[in-house]
This record gives C-alpha cells, structure tokens and sequence, in this order.
C-alpha cells in the first residue's frame, strides 16, 4: 500500500480546487453527483469540470484534459468507467496531482481483470506520491468546507460538528451519517481502500482542529502496525476511536487440525489488537451511536471503573443493573459514611444501595436528586454515574414536565460533580424533547445495552498502544515437514518448556523394556506425523502397569493405527512417563492474519470444545497478561481447588504461557499452530507437565 504524505491527505481531504473527471450534468452519473453537491454545499474553492468535448458544465468552463491545464489541482475525482480509469490516474500523476477519488466499482471486489486494475492504481499511487480515496466508493465530505467529493445524494439535515467517519461500507457511512445524534466535521466512504486506507486517515484527523473524535467501519485491517501508529498519534492529540467491524462472523474462519483454532478465531484476534492499540470496539451501529454520543460530549473521562447506577423504580435500577453486569461493568458496594449520608436525604423506606432507587420523593423535590448525585461522587469507590430515567418521547408536554426537576438536577450536578454522570433512556426512542433541552450539558444516552456497552468501552479503553509488532527476538527455523508429537516435545524442552520422559520403541519386547526403565504405570501413543489426533485412531493406551501390558498395548496400538489410515508413517510406539493427577489445561498457539500468532488458554482434555471455555490474546504474552488470562476462564476456579480439590500450580502455568509466548516468537515464522493438551497443571509447588503436543508447521506456498 503506499505511503500517504500529510500533503497529499491534506489535498485529498481539505482541497483547495477539484477537477472532476468526466463532469456532466446527467442526473444518474456519479460526476452528475459531485458537480451537484460541490455547488449545493457551497464548496469555494476552484471547480474544474474536465470533459473531452463539453465547452461547460453546470455553468463552470470545462477542460478537455488534465494536461491542458497551467496548474495541478489539489485532487481529482475520477468519475468515469474502470476500464479508463487507470488512464486518468496516470495523466493526474503525470500533471502533478496530489490526491483522487476513484468512485469506479470494477476492481478488486470484482475478477481477476479488476484486481490486476487495482494493482496499476496502487502502483499510480506510489510513484506519484498520491492519496486515493476509492475505488469502489462514494468519496468523501468535508462539512466545514464544502468539499463534497461524493457521488450520492447528501442530506440537507447533516449538521456540521466535531466528529468523523471513516468507513469500508458505503451503505454504513449513510446510515451512520444520518443519525441525527452528532454533528459531523468529515465523512469518508472509501470502498476497497487500496491505496488510502484508514491509517491515513487516522493521521490526518490526529492533527484535525475540526476533529474530536472518529468512527471507523471497518471491514479488514491490512497493515496493523500502521494502525498502531496512527493510534499512538490519535492517544497523543486525545480524540478517541470506535470501531464497528463488518464480516465478524465465523462462518468464513478458516479451521485448523488443532483444538486452539476451534477455540479463537479471527474475532478474538480482531478483539485483542483493537484493546492493545487502545480503539473502543462496539457491537453494532446502536452502540456506535451511544458511543459517539457519550465520547463527544462527556467532559471527564472516569478514571476509575466504579460506577453507580441510580433511579426512581427499584425495578428499573435492577433491571439497569442486570445488564450492566452483562456489559462488564462494575457496581462497588458503597462506604458506611456515603449510606448513612443517603439516609439523612432519602425518606426512611429507601434503601442506601448501589443501584440506588431515590424513590418518588425526587419527582417533587430535584435537589434532593442532585445532592445524592454529589453524596454518590464523594464516595471514593464512584468514578461515573448513570441516571437512569425514562422520559418517553410520546408523553404529552404536561406529563413530561414531571421530569424536568430531575432534569435540572441532573444538569446541575454536571456542573460540579467530582464524577462524570450521564443521563440515560431504557428506550432506544430516547426521552421527550422537553426533558433533553434541560441537558445542554450532560450526555444523553438511548437504550439500556447499548448505553450501557458504550460507558463499559470507554472506561475500559487504553490511552497507550502496546502493540510491539514482530517480537525483536532471535529468529529460528523450524525442520522441514511435519513433526510427531515426540519430536514436537523435543523440541519444546530444548527451549526449557516441561515435558515427561519418553522413548521411541518399534517392538514389544522393547515397549516393556521401556516401561520398565521409565517406572510403571505408563502412557503408550503412535508415533507418526500422519496421524494428528491419535485417540481417534486407536492410537492411546494410558495406565500400562506392566512388562505383559506394555507388549500387548504395543501390538493393539499398531494394529488400530494401521487399520485407521492404512498409508501413514507409522514409526513405532512412543513410551511415556505417566503424569498422574492434576488439572488439565489447554494451551496453544494459532495463527491470525494480518496479526501473526496469538495464544489460547483454558478447560483442556477431551471435551474442550464441548466446555468451549478460554481466553485469547496476541503475542507477546507478558507474565502479567499470562496471569490475567488464566483469570479469565473457568480454569481459574479449578485451579483454586474446586470441591476440596488440592490447590494447583497456577503460577507455573503462568510461566508455561510466557514460555510457549517466547518460544512462538522464536519459530514463529514457521508455524501455524500448536495444541499442547492436555498440559497437567500439579498440584502447587509441582509445576506443570506437557502431556500432548501438536505442532503444525505453517504452510508459506
């Protein structure tokens, strides 16, 4: 993708004159589109319309080429077909244009015709130093200046603000353009992104005076290290970024032969890099608009999670409450001297809690409401504060008048509260007109979830990017083909993972030897790299006691093997020190691209898909994130001691993550994946054992 100067975004985002290629005043034309929204919006910079025969369009004097003019205008919209596209591009270059818009479907989302048309537009971009909004796009909009580079209709109600969007979906951009909750300072639309993509326009924003913050759909992320860096910038000016990303579900996930592909696919991967690179990610366009909202308008950000939740229903507060726990957030208990406080200002058949029901008495008397406000932000515990109202917006004026006092309340606490608060609609329709123009000050959300996943990102976004790339570790290559679980543990030891003793034997007579010298009992599996899950191949005897066992469990292992794939490499029997007790836990490595490796911890054994319990984060794994993650599955609670249990070995398995984290880092560029499972996590102060190891190397055809 090529390198966007700040000059050439600068061009493409706040032009000073604009050549629109193809310029006509047909109503269904794209070009027809820009001319008309150019002058609509009061655009007063230079119009150029070029057209090869045309004398002028819409009243400006046409040119019939790029070439023919005495100066380059700052960007081009290129609104003709794709097959003459590449053409135009090269003559802008040529004549020294800094920017374009390519509104041409046709490219890349199209055939192999269209994706080699792509390539010649990226590489037009890289030899002339141009930024490219496009192709496949409806452009962009700068409301402050009128710049509308867009080939769609645009709403007269748009109003002007301090918010941009940035988005892969033209149909997101329109829907999310037109909400009516915000106003806007840019809109982008920028289809394939194949030369301009949302990094560069991160960068532009971060040094935007009309900016405060963006919105991003985003449908793929190319390049993550150069959204790492636009983050940092974005961290630095302190505008925040959300992000709704298109295409989450796992219908499309590539599957690998690994129990860890199964457990994190590509969503965590998209998950965990939005949270390392401090982006607020939502679930869908409702919670965008909560967030939006909530990021534009909320003064302080809370610097603590404690939040209080109050209202004038016990039953709504509960009901608030249930999804706040759902969304993450959380609800401290409140100090002695905040509840006795709330008692002197509440009648006696209030109960001074967190969620706090007022009851009714606030209906007649709103100071009442704000002086809780400032008892609940004088607590140490409370950082952020919802006031959880419902107004309907179908009440009649008299009827909703009741709300007012409340209202001003509300409004004047915001003034000189200690804690952010915002006022809150359980309806998605939001609260009577009235009763919102008491506001002017405070954030208005609508919808329980979405109001509440809004607060929950925001307070859990971080400031700082801790996205190191590739880890500056000394590389090493991994051998050719597949490996046996035996030659996989090998290799894990060798780089100080703990892994039991084996042997490799191909007859009876020296299975028992083995299991002698080992010390009964002992675990028997196949060795061959052409059989991944040997259980299912009759390729697993545990608890052999015995010399008589070992050789008959060395008999029935090959002959099941042989009979469940008959072609495989069957290289013989590996025989194992048997690791007894413990709980077992699964670890594993598995690929994501754009992001490279990531590694999964959780329930481990035969059934863990059916437990489907883990957590998954990108390497490098750091031991406190290693601690962290084992905090977050259930694995936590048996490793604590579940049912009388002994406590087991959590820190050593803390170390075993940051271990394979290390050792990922050191092969990585040879594997796809790796499923060690189960890994016997002893009891405290015996560490943990490697029982199963998969290693699959990466494919790099």
């Amino acid at each position: 993708m090529a390198a966007n100067t700040l000059e050439a975004m600068r061009a493409l985002m706040a032009p000073r004159s604009v050549a629109v290629v193809g310029a006509t005043e047909r109503a269904d034309a794209s070009s027809g589109f820009v001319m008309r929204n150019l002058m609509h919006f009061g655009y007063q910079g230079q119009i150029i319309p070029v057209h090869s025969k045309a004398e002028t369009v819409f009243g400006y004097k046409a040119v019939s080429s790029l070439s023919a003019l005495d100066d380059a205008p700052d960007v081009a919209v290129i609104g003709i077909n794709a097959d003459k596209v590449i053409g135009a591009l090269e003559e802008a270059g040529q004549t020294g244009v800094k920017a374009a818009v390519v509104l041409a479907s046709g490219f890349a989302e199209l055939d192999e015709a269209g994706r080699e048309r792509q390539r010649q537009l990226i590489d037009i971009a890289e030899r002339y130093g141009m930024a490219i909004c496009g192709p496949n796009c409806l452009g962009l909009f700068n409301l402050g200046s009128g710049a509308a580079l867009y080939s769609s209709s645009l709403s007269t109600n748009l109003q002007r603000g301090r918010f941009a969007i940035l988005s892969h979906s033209g149909a997101s951009t329109i829907a999310l353009s037109n909400t009516g909750r915000f106003g806007l300072s840019h809109i982008v639309s920028s289809g394939n992104s194949a030369a301009t993509d949302i990094p560069d326009y991160l960068d532009f924003l971060a040094a935007d005076e009309a900016t405060n913050a963006i919105g991003i759909v985003i449908e793929a992320i190319r390049e993550p290290e150069k959204l790492a860096q636009a983050m940092e910038r974005m961290h630095a000016a302190g505008k925040p970024v959300i992000a709704l990303r298109a295409g989450r579900s796992e219908r499309g996930a590539q599957a690998t032969a690994a129990h860890t592909g199964s457990l994190a696919g590509s969503n965590e991967a998209y998950h965990s890099f939005f949270k390392r690179v401090g982006i607020i990610e939502v679930p869908d366009m409702d919670s965008f608009m909560e967030t939006a909202t909530l990021c534009l308008s909320l003064g302080r950000r809370p610097t603590k999670p404690g939040v209080a939740i109050v209202g004038v229903s016990g039953g709504g507060v509960a009901h608030v409450s249930d999804i706040a726990d759902e969304a993450g957030l959380t609800l401290p208990g409140l100090q002695p001297e905040t509840t006795a406080k709330i008692k002197t200002l509440l009648p006696p058949f209030a109960t001074p809690q967190n969620p706090l029901d007022t009851t009714g008495v606030v209906f007649a008397n709103g100071d009442i409401y704000r002086d809780v406000l400032h008892t609940l932000a004088d607590d140490p515990s409370i950082r952020f504060i919802v006031a959880a109202q419902d107004a309907p917006a179908g009440l009649d004026d008299f009827c909703a008048s009741e709300y007012l006092g409340i209202a001003q309340a509300v409004s004047d606490y915001a003034g000189t509260g200690k804690a952010p608060v915002v006022f809150m609609s359980n309806l998605s329709s939001g609260h009577h007109w009235a009763v919102e123009e008491k506001l002017p000050n405070v954030p208005v959300l609508r919808g329980t979830r979405s109001a509440l996943a809004a607060i929950a990102g925001l307070i859990a976004q971080s400031n700082t990017v801790s996205w190191p790339g590739k880890a500056a570790m000394e590389r090493k290559p991994l051998s050719a083909g597949a490996l046996t679980e035996r030659e996989a543990k090998t290799l894990l030891a060798s780089e100080g993972l703990p892994v039991p003793k084996e042997r490799l034997v191909t007859s009876a007579d020296a299975a028992a030897k083995a299991a002698k010298t080992l010390g009964f009992p002992v675990a028997m599996k196949i060795e061959s790299p052409d059989i991944l899950h040997k259980t299912e191949a009759g390729g697993v005897k545990l608890g052999i006691g015995s010399e008589a066992e070992a050789c008959a469990a060395f008999d029935a292992i090959m002959a099941s093997a042989r009979a469940y794939a008959p072609d495989a490499d069957l290289r013989g029997v590996s025989v194992q020190e048997m690791v007894m007790g413990g709980v077992e836990a699964l670890v594993g490595i598995v690929r994501h691209e754009p992001f490279g490796l990531g590694l999964v911890v959780g329930i481990g054994g035969v059934l863990v898909e059916l437990v489907n319990d883990s957590a998954f984060d990108l390497l490098p794994i750091d031991p406190a994130r290693a601690e962290a993650m084992i905090g977050e599955t259930k694995l936590a609670s048996l490793l604590e001691g579940y049912r009388g249990a002994p406590k087991a070995d959590r820190k050593a398995l803390a170390e075993l993550l940051v271990k394979l984290s290390d050792f990922a880092a050191r092969y990585g560029d040879d594997i796809e994946a790796i499923d060690l499972n189960p890994v016997a996590v002893l009891p405290e102060g015996e560490g943990v054992r490697i029982l199963d190891t998969l290693i699959i190397p990466r494919n790099k055809a």
